[in-house]
This record gives structure tokens, sequence and C-alpha cells, in this order.
């Protein structure tokens, strides 16, 4: 009853799920689930990019980063990753009139982006240069800003930007419009993201199967980490993501990618022969790990539908993976049933095996679950700064 209680106070004092909450306490005790909860409610501490090293080299990433006052350094160990400075928090007045935006739009505005029409839900009447606040359903404010447009122009979802953004709660340095995102020096990506194409160590020349690979970030990574050589096939079945990851291999100037429109649990049964080196599986998943976050509202049955549904993307990738191959599985959530178990269910019905992986990367998995999880990753957010992430590597073994 006590736990029952502790979990019920912190749902509520942070508007998160108590399905969630009660699994953080599991895992971790009262004291650190609210801490990563406030964690997930803030920008990552450690904000990455990722550096290009087919078109440029990190000198040169620093030295323009320089010239726009950014301060940015390489990551210690990870040298196509740049950690730049996260600014704030700072403090939100109340003077504007009020805009009410929905989750996805104050979690980008909270970071200093515009807002845009189609991220507002109600609004009072405003004109033009009007000063406005910019708050989510909960009345939580998270930027000041000027309307770029009227109240009725707003609602009609006129396109370009509704609210310019003068003072938000973080300020993230603001690349997409350099010359560094443009010409494709840069990729916007979070630390442990770019960790799972160097856990999955690919070759220069091997055949890689990427699963769930829109909008690009780990399908161009592991193209520039293979120098360009070799072949990338990268499948998603929806065809706006996938018109995305397209536009960032062009953008990039990849040059070994297979790009197709198909459902990736369907490709063994189309092509029964085919057999890859390598294969990465980020299925969808619950994202609890995703910040900011303001608030969640998982559910016990989203968790165990996920976990379910990412079983096939694990069954289906063995069957694809040579003996020999390596499966690199990831997902940016937090739950065991996602995590962990699943690489047991690896494990125990797939007849993989778990390879050993660098601790300076992350945490070792929650090996109370099972003691091999110890060989596995767990990025967390009160410890590391980044995403809550997990990450396997897992080897098919030969007949």
């Amino acid at each position: 009853m006590p736990k029952l209680i502790e979990s019920n106070k912190i749902s509520n004092q942070y508007n998160y799920s108590p399905d969630v909450v009660s699994r953080l306490i599991e895992y971790y005790g009262n004291t650190r689930a609210e801490k990563i909860i406030k964690e997930l409610k803030t920008p990552s501490r450690v904000f990455s990019i990722r550096l290009n090293s087919l078109l440029t080299s990190s000198s040169h990433v620093l030295k323009e980063l320089e010239k726009s006052s950014i301060k940015a350094k390489i990551h210690s160990t990870i040298n196509e990753a740049i950690i730049l400075e996260v600014e704030g928090p700072f403090s939100i007045g109340g003077t504007g009139k009020k805009i009410i935006a929905d989750k996805f739009a104050c979690e980008s505005v909270m970071q200093g982006s515009d807002l845009y029409p189609s991220g507002i839900i109600k609004l009072e009447k405003i004109k033009k240069n009007d000063s406005v606040v910019v708050q989510d359903k909960t009345g939580f404010k998270v930027a000041e800003g000027t309307a770029k447009m009227d109240s009725k122009e707003i609602m009609q979802r006129v396109k370009g930007v509704a609210v310019q953004t003068t003072k938000s709660i973080y300020k993230v340095p603001n690349l997409k419009s350099s010359h560094l995102y443009t010409d494709g020096l840069i990729y916007f990506q979070s630390l442990p993201a770019i960790i799972v194409s160097k856990v999955l160590e690919p070759q220069q020349n091997e055949f890689v199967i990427d699963m769930c690979a829109a909008p690009g970030g780990k399908t161009t990574h592991i193209a520039q980490i293979m120098n360009n050589t070799g072949k990338i096939l990268a499948l998603d079945r929806s065809k706006k993501r996938l018109e995305k990851l397209r536009s960032n291999v062009k953008r990039l100037g990849i040059k070994n990618v297979i790009s197709i429109r198909l459902d990736s649990l369907t490709l063994n049964k189309k092509y029964p022969c085919l057999e890859a080196d390598k294969i990465i599986v980020d299925p969808p998943c619950t994202a609890i790990g995703v910040r900011p976050k303001l608030y969640d509202n998982t559910t016990e049955k989203q968790i165990i539908s996920a976990s379910t549904y990412q079983r096939q993307f694990l069954k289906a990738a063995a069957k694809l993976l040579k003996p020999g191959g390596t499966m690199v599985y990831s997902t940016c959530t937090l739950t065991v049933e996602e995590n962990e178990l699943n690489v047991k269910y690896c494990l125990e019905e797939l007849g993989l095996e778990l390879k050993d992986l660098p601790e300076t990367y992350g945490s070792p998995g929650l090996s109370n679950y099972f003691s091999e999880a110890k060989k596995t990753l767990r990025f967390e957010p009160d410890l590391h700064g980044t995403p809550g992430n997990f990450v396997a590597a897992l080897i098919k073994g030969r007949p």
C-alpha cells in the first residue's frame, strides 16, 4: 500500500501515467524514479549532433559553430558526436494573450522553436504582433512570443509561423537553417542513437538491413561508418517517413542505401534467400525515454502491446541474419517488457547470443530480470543526461 500511495503521489504531481511511475519505482525506487521523471520533463543535458565524416571534419564543424557563438565540444569517446550547450531553465511570464498548444508542439517550443498553426489547440482572440504566452493543456507555460498571424489565419491553418518564440524555458542551438545542416555536414541525433550504429560495428562492403529506418539517422550513420561501400537496405512502411529518409540520404551525400517502402515483417517471406551481415531493429515503442516529455499517458495495455509487436520484428530479423552475423536491438523507452525481457526472448526462443558491450557507453541492463541482461546497456536520464534508451547486440550462432 505505501508503494501505491507514493506512485499515485508522483503520478499526480508530474502528470505521468501511474503505470509508468509504478514501473520506474519498481526498477529504481521512489527517489530515483522521481528524479528520472524530473529529467524527462526537460531537454537532454547532453544535447548532441552527429557530424558527417563523409563530407567534413570535427575541426571544421567546431570552427563554424564558434563563429555563431555556439559552445560545443567533441564527445570524449565518440568522434562523430558533438555536444552542444543547452541554456536554461528561464522563467516565463504571463502577461501576453494565451495560446494552448498540443503536447508535441509545446515540447518543441519550450526549447526555442517557433509555433505553427497545426500545433495550436485553443487561443484567445489575437492580432498580428500581439504578445502571447504559449502553454500546454495543463496550464504549464513553455514560452513567450510574438503573433505572426491573427486568430482567423491560425484557425484556418494558414501555412507559416503562427508565433515567433522570443523567450523559452530552454534554449537549444537552432542549426536547421545553417549551412552546416543544409550542406549535409551535420545530422540531429541523440547520443544513445549515435552509439547504436557504433555498437553494430558495420564493416566496409557488408550488407546491412535497417528494419525501421525512417527518418534515416541510423541508416545514414551506418553508411558513414562503411564509407559509402557495401549496401544498406532501409525499410519503412510509411510513405511520408520514407520520403524524409530519402531527403536525408541525398542531403548527406549517401550513395549505398536502397530505400524501400515495405513492412519489414514481410521481408523474409518475399525474399526467403536474403541474408544480412548486420541488422538494426529499432521498432516502434512506448517512447517513455524521449525528452523533453511534459506529461505521459502510457498505459499497461500499451506497454504489453508494444512488447508483443517488437518480438515480431526480432523474430523476422533473426531469420534474415547470416550465421555469425550481428543484430542490434534498440528502443527509446524504459520498460523491462520492451527491453530486457525482449532480449531474454531472443536468447530463449530465437537461439541468439548476447555480445558484451562497453560500459563506457551507458549502464548495464537490469540483471535482476535475467542475469545476462548485464551485457545490455541502459541510458538513464538522471545518470547520463541523455534520453532514456536501451541497446543490446545479439549474435546468431553458426550451424
